[in-house]
């Protein structure tokens, strides 16, 4: 008895730290933000109370909270597929061995060492009209010069298309876009790295029983490497939802502190309207939404990928 009261103190001792640490820096400030969202403030009078009225005004005052929300979901469909698509292929080939796949691991993962700051300034300079950019010099080399390059989009059910060079993918109007081939590029090697990592506990006697069946490396893909990396790219998944969701610095960065409403995602919305606007009732209704949609992603993730784990 004596024995089990002194196991139950050391327990409670161990995790006390971590539960104060918890609760004065993230449980307290969540439940403080619930209530802001209830209240109209501006920081600094005497906070009114509102109820519901700050998500009232989310949807009704402007369409400003829906644009912002249509911004972050393109990212998830275009950005967070595209990343989960490559990291997947490019895992799958230095998992096979290819030639030089110590280099090409270093290579994708460079990427991560370099703050989001520092590689929102790298795409400025990449996407820039001046003599710098070197992807408008590229497209005008494509177009021989001129200052109009012709797209032929007839396997699109299109006609030609055309494009004045130099194309200003930081304004406003097309960054959200112009964003997503900088999304790839930097998250990449990380999830590279996560698919490889697990593709490397396989035991390889499944691929040479596959071979000996005359399965192709396809079919090696599917039916072996996928399912019994499930579980990882199930978290791969939940990882890439929430940073789309909270996705941040390079809309900031790229638009000077000042996004419009062609640019706005739901975290620089949420900045504007808590420290340039002062509006902390708003801005925390923006965070209690954001937060409801973070959850509801995570959740309907894990949900639909809960299998009975493989062993091996």
């Amino acid at each position: 008895m004596k024995r089990n009261r002194e196991r139950s103190l050391f327990i409670v001792s161990f995790l006390a730290p971590a539960f104060i640490l918890f609760t004065a820096f993230v449980a307290v400030p969540c439940v403080r933000a619930l209530l802001y969202s209830l209240e109209k403030w501006d920081g600094f009078s005497e906070p009114k109370w509102v109820g519901y009225e700050n998500f009232v005004l989310l949807f009704n005052e402007s369409d400003i909270f829906l644009i912002a929300l249509r911004h972050n979901l393109i990212l998830i469909v275009a950005g967070a597929t595209c990343i989960t698509a490559l990291s997947l292929f490019f895992a799958a080939l230095l998992h096979r061995r290819v030639h030089g796949a110590g280099l090409f691991r270093v290579t994708f993962f460079f990427p991560n060492v370099i703050s989001s700051v520092a590689i929102s300034l790298l795409w400025v300079l990449l996407y820039s009209t001046t003599d710098f950019g070197v992807i408008n010099g590229f497209l005008k080399w494509l177009a021989g010069g001129a200052s109009q390059l012709r797209l032929p989009l007839q396997w699109l059910g299109r006609g030609d298309v055309t494009v004045d060079l130099p194309y200003p993918f930081v304004d406003s109007k097309h960054l959200i876009y112009a964003v997503i081939p900088m999304m790839v590029w930097a998250a990449t090697g990380f999830y590279l790295v996560l698919f490889l990592a697990a593709m490397e506990n396989i035991p390889e006697t499944f691929y040479e029983a596959a071979v000996l069946d005359g399965a192709s490396g396809v079919a090696q893909f599917f039916y072996i490497t996928l399912p019994l990396i499930r579980e990882v790219l199930t978290v791969g998944l939940v990882f890439l939802l929430i940073g789309c969701l909270k996705f941040f610095d390079p809309i900031w960065i790229m638009e000077n502190q000042f996004p419009s409403k062609d640019s706005h995602v739901l975290a620089t919305l949420l900045y504007q309207k808590v420290f340039s606007e002062y509006n902390v009732g708003y801005g925390s209704a923006v965070a209690v939404l954001l937060f409801v949609l973070v959850f509801l992603s995570t959740l309907i993730t894990l949900r639909l990928s809960r299998r009975e784990a493989l062993e091996y």
